[in-house]
């Protein structure tokens, strides 16, 4: 669009400010208000991108957790939003049963729906 014979009244969508634009597709007084707004909103786009990254990595474990049949004691305390160590003492105070292979300590699924079904 070409520049106007009349000049517009308008209002800077980044700095607020009232300036004479000499087109009506103007949004910003200057070029820096430009260039500033544009870093603001890639800024922004990087923010969501990575809150939505967050988000994946966060609820992938738990959801490839729920399908398994045995779970080692960090994975139960991820699946119950616990700590590995209120976990361990859940297990001295029996009130739930282990399984050990090798020196692993593992927990069946069973053992975790009946601890939750007890509740």
């Amino acid at each position: 669009m070409t520049a106007s014979k009349h000049p517009y009244p308008k209002i800077c969508v980044f700095c607020q400010e009232a300036f004479v634009a000499r087109k009506s597709t103007t949004l910003y007084c200057t070029t820096n208000c430009a260039s500033r707004a544009y870093k603001e909103n890639k800024r922004q786009e990087k923010l969501l991108q990575s809150k939505e990254v967050v988000k994946s990595e966060l609820t992938a474990p738990v959801v490839l957790l729920q399908a398994r049949e045995v779970l080692s004691i960090e994975q139960v305390g991820l699946l119950l939003g616990i700590s590995r160590w209120t976990v361990m003492r859940m297990y001295k105070t029996n009130k739930i049963k282990t399984i050990m292979i090798g020196t692993r300590r593992l927990i069946l699924r069973e053992e975790l729906d009946n601890l939750l079904k007890s509740k």
